[in-house]
C-alpha cells in the first residue's frame, strides 16, 4: 500500500480533482459533441420515414 491511504470518500474526491485538471477533457467534449449529432441524425431519418 502507498504512503497515502485514503477512505472512499477521498479517493472520490481525488479522482474527481483528476479528472476536472486532466488535459483529455477536450477530448470528451469532442466526443460528446459527436455523440450528439449522431443522435440527431438518427431521429431525423425516424421522422423522416
Amino acid at each position: 500500500m502507498g504512503k497515502y491511504q485514503l477512505d472512499y470518500k477521498g479517493q472520490a474526491s481525488v479522482e474527481k480533482f483528476h479528472e476536472k485538471h486532466s488535459t483529455g477533457q477536450s477530448d470528451k467534449q469532442a466526443r460528446i459533441a459527436e455523440l450528439r449529432k449522431k443522435q440527431l441524425d438518427k431521429k431525423k431519418n425516424k421522422q423522416a420515414k
